[in-house]
């Protein structure tokens, strides 16, 4: 079995255990072309130039913002969407790690896109608005594309059904304007289906305490998708008794660290005698990343640098559930479930740490992935 999927905003393909990336050439170019632009601009970052005025900011070519947000099988090959600064590009290649051809098939400025599907003729995808997102659809290597959804309201997270190759599900939400016009919420995640060759739509799930997410079915048309509460989890910012507890602790803490630093400031030495430079760099060293909000659901910095910790617990809530319904029934397959995905009688997930195979409530793992979305069984 091949797992095709995205992990920190980079292309990666898992085979028998052992996982590979899948380098996007369109990234490597843009780089190399900013990295000489610099290059031939060095003149101008002179004591000359910063006299006349003739300076110009040189743009980093490795912090510039780059990251593929969907990919998909296309034939032998894959084609993958990539928001590059403020564009967004699509292109169809190979599996190959060392092919460095990549087909052209649409890119823009005016829209953003985060989730496409395949159905092995129609390419779908979303069309990011700023505050509206819509679907459209095209047919490779064509680049004309066809609305299919519009309205105050945002579309994602596609997928084609494996029973109907016309019928596309989708999530979508109403955008929340008070009396100005002015954006104040979105609403719940809905399950909604577009039957593409006849323009036909239908809400399949919906409820205001929940979000449906990544809507898919399999052969036998039970329906498969992700529920969490609306909105996310949140940290809870109420006061607990342990809180109160501790604050006597905590006011004296604080006091030490003020003393501590009046000390550094005018002393040059804190009160155990630290040197502040020495302090200042193992700070830097020790700090973590930021927290992460995923779907609505805040992943905290402490969880995040935990990414290399053994298997076995999730970095997403555990509220945020995979579900099978079939018929009126649902029955909960996993929790803390980030997304799947179904292809014939295999269901694979991530949990934010690795990838699974879930066969008869067993799982078995596929590959270590952080954070792995798109996810591809080819």
């Amino acid at each position: 079995m091949k797992v095709l999927f995205i992990s920190e905003g980079k292309i990666f393909c898992a085979e028998n255990g052992k996982k590979y990336e899948i380098p996007c050439e369109r990234i490597s170019k843009y780089k190399a072309a900013i990295s000489d632009i610099n290059r031939r601009k060095e003149w101008k970052n002179g004591e000359g130039a910063r006299f006349t005025g003739m300076m110009e900011r040189r743009v980093d070519e490795n912090s510039v913002y780059a990251k593929a947000v969907g990919v998909t099988p296309y034939g032998d090959g894959l084609i993958y969407a990539l928001m590059l600064d403020s564009s967004v590009n699509i292109y169809s290649r190979s599996y190959d790690p060392s092919d460095t051809s990549e087909g052209l098939i649409i890119s823009s400025n005016d829209f953003g896109t985060e989730s496409i599907a395949y159905n092995g003729e129609k390419l779908a995808f979303s069309q990011n608005f700023g505050e509206e997102s819509h679907i459209s659809v095209l047919e490779p290597p064509s680049a004309a594309y066809d609305e299919v959804t519009e309205g105050d309201s945002k579309e994602r997270s596609l997928h084609f059904s494996n029973c109907r190759k016309d019928r596309l599900y989708f999530s979508t939400s109403g955008n929340g304007r008070d009396e100005n016009g002015f954006l104040r919420a979105q609403g719940p995640l809905g399950g909604a289906y577009a039957d593409i060759d006849t323009g036909n739509m239908g809400e399949l799930l919906s409820d205001d305490r929940y979000d449906y997410i990544s809507l898919q079915d399999d052969e036998q048309g039970n329906l498969y998708y992700i529920r969490q509460p609306y909105g996310g989890e949140h940290p809870d910012d109420r006061v607990s008794v342990g809180d109160i507890l501790l604050a006597p602790f905590r006011l004296l803490k604080a006091l030490g660290n003020y003393l501590n630093f009046m000390s550094v400031m005018w002393g040059g030495r804190s009160l155990d005698g630290k040197d502040p430079e020495k302090m200042l760099t193992e700070r830097a060293r020790n700090m973590a990343p930021k927290d992460m909000i995923i779907d609505g659901n805040v992943i905290s910095a402490k969880e995040l640098a935990k990414k290399d910790d053994e298997d076995g617990r999730s970095i997403i809530p555990l509220s945020r559930v995979l579900i099978r319904k079939t018929g009126d029934e649902e029955e909960v397959l996993a929790k803390g479930v980030l997304d799947f995905h179904i292809k014939g009688d295999t269901l694979i997930y991530s949990d934010g740490r690795s990838i699974y195979t879930l066969e008869n409530g067993t799982k078995e793992k596929v590959c270590k992935a952080f954070l792995a979305g798109s996810l591809h069984i080819v």
